[in-house]
């Protein structure tokens, strides 16, 4: 009996680690189904939720104001947590520049995206953090994936860099794969998280988010996917942010595996192999 349950767990180990890149390869390509871009200006509400972030806002807030995307179309709404430095007071410094502030009690970051979704004007929120600078045309990416009717949401991705001149860093074999997978969920139907930092959705597909929820990147994919609308990945929508410390990554690792074991207590269906996604 123990060689027997050896020799399933060493089956499925060998299957997660090749089996399952190897069948999704063979079927992005014989069942792709590629996206069909087509870019029309649409009204865009751009959602930054932020708790004391003094250190990048002003830099944030910059790089939301030169995306390529008309102005008359950006509703640029930043969402407080109940900051107490000195962030509020940057963020007033740009109203005369389109920018809106909303400040909410301090409630945690799902709390702060359900009041700005409920204030937001734009047909299409794009969700972004506050540390990572955002490539200029990377708003446009995705609202041209948008432009295909059966796409609800599309993330792009973060390219690493490092020292001043932002130079790209090296880093490694796993966010190499990690893209290569997305590419290819994509390429099959949909994938199931966004990167938080960049990000879109269909307003009218947007469900709130539990008070609790440590990932909103993966409530927000599944909202569009469980309404029948493919969530899909964009390579050219990239956003820019420095490699952290191994104690802060870990840190976050540990938070985004807590959220799917949230997630999947909260949405089980996901657990069905017949979902359609």
């Amino acid at each position: 009996m123990a060689v027997i349950f050896f020799g399933l767990g060493a089956g499925f180990t060998l299957y997660i680690i090749a089996g399952y890149p190897l069948l999704l390869g063979a079927l992005a390509k014989w069942r792709s189904k590629p996206v069909r871009k087509r870019f029309t200006e649409q009204p865009v509400t751009v959602l930054l939720a932020v708790y004391n972030g003094e250190r990048f806002i002003r830099a944030k807030l910059e790089s939301i104001l030169q995306l390529d995307y008309p102005r008359s179309c950006m509703h640029i709404l930043v969402i407080s947590d109940g900051s107490t430095d000195q962030t509020d007071a940057i963020v007033a410094g740009f109203q005369g520049q389109g920018v809106e502030l909303l400040r909410v009690p301090h409630g945690g970051k799902a709390a702060a995206l359900n009041a700005g979704i409920e204030r937001a004007r734009g047909e299409i929120l794009f969700f972004t953090d506050v540390r990572q600078k955002l490539e200029p045309d990377s708003l446009r990416q995705l609202v041209a994936c948008l432009g295909d009717p059966s796409v609800g949401g599309a993330t792009g991705h973060i390219v690493f860099v490092q020292g001043d001149g932002g130079r790209e860093a090296d880093v490694g074999l796993y966010w190499r794969f990690e893209k290569w997978l997305r590419d290819k969920l994509s390429a099959t139907g949909s994938q199931m998280v966004a990167t938080g930092c960049v990000y879109a959705l269909r307003r009218r597909l947007a469900q709130p988010l539990p008070a609790d929820a440590l990932i909103d990147d993966a409530y927000l994919p599944l909202a569009a996917i469980f309404q029948g609308y493919r969530f899909v990945f964009e390579r050219q929508a990239i956003a820019h942010d420095y490699p952290t410390q191994l104690e802060m990554e870990f840190q976050r690792k540990v938070r985004t595996l807590a959220g799917l074991y949230q997630l999947i207590g909260s949405c089980p269906q996901i657990l069905n192999v017949f979902t359609q996604v």
